[in-house]
């Protein structure tokens, strides 16, 4: 796509924007160390912003930097990011950090290409990388971009469709200015976070209202355009909780959403339920699918009685370990 005079003041507009507008007071806004924004920028993947920060604040007390990160052990990154979801995104992170201390020093690369190669860095995320921490210009697009862009642009076409991607990151790398691209990077993030916003977009406050397609066109309800959600399904489950003097067993998960984490067992390993102390249903809802799954607390008086490869957890430990928030809400209700 080509773009237009007029619409070539679109980054002058968002950099006038921000510099009035922006938000200033992020954590990690702090320090442009590219370790800090790296983190931010894989906590805010389909994540939003009042949810990522107290996470990144009690990430980044703990594992300060790269080499913090890399020597730590995946249950402690686990633990830590326990709650935020999407857990392959710290298992990547955690590859990522053993990667950069062993191949670059613990020294954060600075080219596309090297970045690209890493586990969990995208192209737009390498892009923010870069325009944050060494000033290059590169764009990004993520989903506040992608929104301001079809919405200014009058795009009606699905943004899952690869075309559309393809057009949005022409158009992206097209808008960008010859200066101050982390300001402007930072700019058309906030403007989609803040102004231009899924629902109910504040189109009067917007510099760029009368050159917009969406709103000359009163479009912006429909724009961007997605795919229909599809109907969630049930999957269900099962969990035994085995106690034994005070403590319970937990198992390493090895597949699926919660794969690194640990869950109580979902077999019974005993032939009968003895000494069922409690018993419930619960369910959870992830981005397809919704898992209903029984717990059954069963006490018993011999650990050797379970031929399970796992641990046993004080209950006191539960809330400092790596568990899937569904089952650290559980286990935590159980001790009281």
């Amino acid at each position: 796509m080509i773009i237009s005079q007029s619409q070539k003041k679109f980054s002058n507009k968002i950099l006038r924007w921000h510099k009035q507008h922006g938000r200033y007071d992020l954590p990690w806004q702090k320090n442009k160390d590219p370790y800090f924004v790296w983190v931010s920028e894989i906590m805010l993947q389909q994540t939003q912003v009042s949810t990522v920060i107290p996470f990144y604040i009690k990430f980044i007390d703990r594992f300060q930097n790269i080499k913090h990160l890399a020597e730590a052990s995946e249950d402690e990154v686990m633990s830590h990011w326990s709650g935020l979801g999407f857990y392959s995104r710290a298992r990547n992170l955690h590859k990522t950090a053993r990667i950069i201390a062993e191949q670059y020093s613990c020294k954060f690369p600075d080219t596309f290409e090297s970045l690209i190669q890493l586990p969990g860095i995208g192209r737009s995320t390498a892009g923010a990388i870069l325009s944050f921490c060494f000033k290059k210009k590169f764009a990004i697009l993520d989903g506040n971009v992608k929104r301001v862009l079809t919405r200014f642009f009058g795009i009606q076409e699905s943004i899952s469709l690869a075309k559309t991607e393809k057009d949005l990151w022409d158009l992206s790398e097209q808008l960008l200015p010859d200066g101050d691209i982390d300001i402007y990077t930072q700019g058309i993030m906030d403007f989609g976070a803040t102004l231009c916003t899924p629902k109910n977009p504040q189109c009067h406050f917007c510099p760029m209202n009368q050159t917009c397609i969406a709103k000359q066109n009163n479009l912006t309800e429909t724009i961007p355009v997605k795919n229909k959600t599809k109907t969630k399904e049930d999957q269900s489950t099962e969990f035994y909780i085995y106690e034994c003097n005070k403590q319970i067993l937990l198992v390493k998960n090895r597949i699926g959403v919660w794969s690194g984490l640990w869950i109580p067992p979902q077999k019974n390993y005993l032939r009968k339920k003895n000494n069922l102390i409690k018993q419930g249903e619960r369910q959870c809802v992830f981005s397809h699918y919704r898992l209903k799954y029984k717990y059954f607390l069963i006490k018993i008086t011999n650990k050797s009685d379970l031929m399970v490869d796992g641990l046993w957890f004080d209950w006191k430990e539960i809330p400092e370990l790596g568990l899937p928030a569904p089952i650290k809400s559980l286990l935590i209700s159980l001790t009281n």
